[in-house]
């Protein structure tokens, strides 16, 4: 068997099914936000102010993990992102004032980015030369199960349910996940002075240059994806005259893009050069976008919708694996930045979007989108990650 195929082990299940707690909340994210400005009567300013507190959480996480996982192991810093991933939804979700809501917002982020970081590391160590399609294929799960969290709450707003059972189902998994996880934490990463101290830990040193442009790429596309995941289905609302109901379900299809993507993209991430491939899915994805922001009729928007997912599919999984490829053994402070630098654009990307709908609508608003992925297409082809980087 390949080196290039992933163990499935029980510590890479509960990595996959930790991001997938984390992924069903994102990907329900956007068709929660244009509910709850309906119940909070908020303009499209104060809709947005989410995505900055999300970036802040995703902030704090990346600024303090560094420090904190050599102290505690990264075992217990991946359950602690668990509990803070279900503080976070019980206040989102019975919050009734934007303060309440936004700081919801801000403790899920915190614990699904601590998530991510970790898993990201912990694979790395874990996985070795197959860490590019384990976390492509963590990846797929996660978009696999997010499918139905946009439908879930769709539904459940239609059905006089409301949107909040919907996103709720995020938390449970997350519970669930840390009763699989069992009281085993040190398999994840012990703490610094424990055993296996060299394997699971950084190399001392600066991180390479190399790395700061696989950053900006990673911002690029994190602004690109939340654009997309939280505003998507007001476009769709908007200029393909959908109901709510119908929009929030909708936008299903992108994560259902995102899900075959990922599904392929994990196989195919055992056969091909993973920068080619890179590169190729940034250029997919741009074209996908045109489509969907240029048209009008809502059949070609949401079939525009499912080809950008399966571009966009391969963002994350392939441009993690390659920023940690570019530390040079030193997944833990890579990852720790590219939380704060995503986490950032995460929020910036969304609320700038949200700012300018209010002033000239939400599809003059979108042209952000293009624009950073031009970027990123331009950056990833003069500024190639190779195999082995030298320090």
């Amino acid at each position: 068997m390949s080196t290039r195929v992933p163990t499935r082990d029980k510590p890479t299940w509960v990595s996959y099914f930790q991001v997938t707690s984390y992924g069903w909340f994102i990907f329900g994210f956007g068709p929660c936000l244009q509910f709850l400005r309906e119940d909070l009567f908020l303009s499209g300013t104060l809709t947005s102010l989410h995505s900055v507190a999300m970036a802040l959480g995703a902030v704090l996480v990346g600024s303090t993990s560094s420090r904190v996982i050599p102290k505690i192991g990264r075992g217990k810093f991946l359950r602690l992102a668990s509990y803070s991933l279900v503080i976070g939804l019980v206040l989102f979700t019975g919050g009734q004032a934007l303060a309440v809501t936004l700081l919801g917002v801000a403790f899920i982020a915190a614990g699904g980015a601590a998530g991510v970081q970790g898993t990201g590391a912990y694979l790395n160590n874990h996985q070795g030369l197959a860490a590019p399609a384990a976390i492509t294929e963590l990846n797929a799960l996660a978009a696999g199960v997010g499918l139905l969290a946009p439908v879930f709450i769709g539904l459940g707003y239609s059905l006089g349910f409301g949107w909040r059972p919907g996103i709720l189902i995020a938390g449970i998994m997350a519970i669930g996940v840390e009763l699989f996880r069992g009281k085993d934490l040190n398999r994840y990463g012990p703490p610094v002075g424990d055993i296996e101290q060299s394997h699971h830990h950084d190399l001392s040193g600066k991180l390479p240059r190399s790395f700061n442009w696989a950053l900006v790429v990673l911002i690029c596309t994190a602004g690109t994806e939340f654009s997309m995941l939280l505003f998507g289905s007001e476009l769709l609302r908007v200029q393909g005259q959908l109901t709510k109901g119908a929009s929030a379900i909708a936008l299903a299809c992108i994560v259902g893009g995102m899900f075959l993507g990922r599904l392929y993209g994990s196989r195919l991430a055992t056969k091909m050069d993973p920068e080619s491939l890179y590169r190729g899915v940034l250029i997919w994805s741009l074209v996908g976008f045109m489509i969907f922001w240029l048209a009008q009729n809502p059949t070609l928007m949401i079939l525009a919708l499912v080809f950008t997912g399966c571009g966009m599919s391969l963002h994350w999984p392939f441009g993690i694996a390659r920023a940690v490829r570019a530390s040079s053994g030193r997944p833990d402070r890579a990852t720790a930045r590219v939380s704060v630098g995503t986490g950032i654009a995460s929020g910036a990307a969304p609320f700038a979007l949200g700012a300018l709908s209010d002033h000239v609508g939400v599809h003059n608003a979108y042209v952000i989108v293009p624009i950073l992925l031009v970027i990123a297409i331009t950056i990833s082809i003069f500024k190639r990650v190779p195999a082995l980087v030298s320090l």
